[in-house]
């Protein structure tokens, strides 16, 4: 499959679905708002901060003021657009305050990836057409541009893995070029899971039976990661693909999680808003399209059926007779 045809896949994705889609998505911010209850007082509190941009207004005003302002917007926003999300000047205050409040909690001298997901998924449902929420499924303008706005926050989601699959490539061709022990040697994932362990001090049970097993058995486990990563942004314009990658990589995420103590639960959940939930994936799952639209795969499949149905060259004769024999 090419990535010409994919616009034909917006029209299966149905106008109801693609609302409830983004309305779960704004009810998770409100979720989002419960988690970060128990956080207010620490975030709040009078303390030194290296403020990023967005939040750099924070000097002028009194310590701990403006950081309950951003969490009090933050906080009315969500449920605001939880509740009405179909004005966009609404999603356009959602974006801005959760812009804010992601500033405001990477402001204390370390950048944290675990909102940024939702915090690009808020910026691409900016676009949403004017009447996506309200529009009949008959209106198949409407239907086609929101379904295409879908498919957007599924491509920026994907592209996101893609680039850190992309950096542990370059990393391991850096190691190997200059004779270190890259991901890719068998003893690869052990050592980064050593590394980790003796780096924050952690421990976990998963960890200690992974360090225990031979190489052989747990390595595959890395190149398969790096494969789905990488190769992600190629799954976003294959819906077969969909249901596959999600499971792939909401894995991955727990397996950091048990394993080395790296947690991003919002990533799960988009993962599976967006491609377990996805309104472009096929209602069954077909192995056989799985298989055609596996990335490299697919195109050793193509390669191969090009070569056993190319003609054969035509067999040249020698040519005999009284001009063959004057040349």
């Amino acid at each position: 499959m090419s990535f010409l045809p994919w616009h034909r896949d917006l029209e299966r994705c149905s106008l109801p679905r693609a609302q409830m889609l983004v309305r779960a998505f704004y009810a998770m911010l409100v979720y989002m708002v419960a988690q970060a209850v128990p956080d207010f007082a620490g975030l709040t509190r009078e303390r030194d901060l290296l403020e990023l941009w967005p939040v750099a207004w924070l000097e002028w005003l009194p310590p701990g003021r403006g950081a309950a302002i951003v969490c009090l917007a933050f906080f009315a926003s969500a449920l605001l657009a939880a509740v009405s999300p179909g004005p966009r000047w609404i999603r356009v205050l959602l974006f801005v305050t959760l812009l804010q409040y992601v500033a405001l909690r990477n402001s204390e001298g370390r950048v944290s990836h675990s909102l940024h997901l939702p915090l690009l998924t808020a910026l691409v449902f900016v676009a949403l057409p004017r009447r996506w929420l309200s529009a009949e499924e008959s209106d198949l303008e409407t239907a086609r541009r929101t379904a295409l706005i879908l498919r957007a926050a599924q491509v920026i989601l994907l592209l996101t893995y893609t680039m850190s699959g992309l950096g542990k490539v370059g990393a391991s061709v850096y190691e190997l070029v200059s004779g270190q022990i890259s991901s890719f040697h068998p003893t690869g994932l052990q050592r980064i899971v050593a590394a980790r362990l003796l780096e924050t001090g952690s421990s976990s049970s998963a960890a200690d039976w992974l360090l225990a097993q031979p190489p052989w058995l747990v390595w595959p486990l890395l190149p398969g990661v790096i494969y789905a990563q990488v190769f992600a942004v190629v799954a976003a314009f294959r819906p077969s693909l969909h249901r596959l990658w999600g499971v792939i990589l909401i894995l991955f995420h727990l397996g950091n999680a048990f394993i080395l103590t790296i947690h991003f639960p919002y990533s799960i959940f988009m993962l599976a808003l967006l491609l377990l939930a996805s309104p472009f994936a096929p209602q069954r799952f077909d192995v056989r399209q799985v298989l055609t639209d596996l990335p490299l795969l697919s195109a050793i499949q193509r390669v191969a059926s090009r070569r056993m149905t190319s003609p054969t060259a035509p067999v040249t004769t020698a040519q005999t007779g009284p001009e063959s024999a004057l040349r």
